[in-house]
């Protein structure tokens, strides 16, 4: 099967972005428990996890629409893209 160029472009864009997502929730939560969060007890960095992850939502879930409908509106679908 041949793809075209922009067929191969998407393909190479989704792993890429699959192996930056990989990386990210394999290290953030090491990162988070061996060095902002030193000295704490399991618990409570658990806790702190479930909060920074869960505000990250929030945040996600209230801003989409928002620079959504901006992108639709003035035509920035690209620059948003990112």
């Amino acid at each position: 099967m041949k793809l075209t160029k922009a067929e191969r472009s998407w393909v190479l864009y989704d792993v890429a972005n699959s192996a930056f997502i990989l990386t990210i929730t394999a290290t953030i939560p090491i990162y988070f428990r061996d060095v902002l969060a030193v000295g704490l007890a399991d618990h409570v960095v658990s806790q702190w996890m479930y909060i920074a992850t869960s505000t990250s939502v929030l945040v996600l879930a209230v801003l989409s629409p928002i620079l959504g409908a901006i992108a639709d509106y003035q035509g920035m679908k690209k620059k948003l893209f990112i």
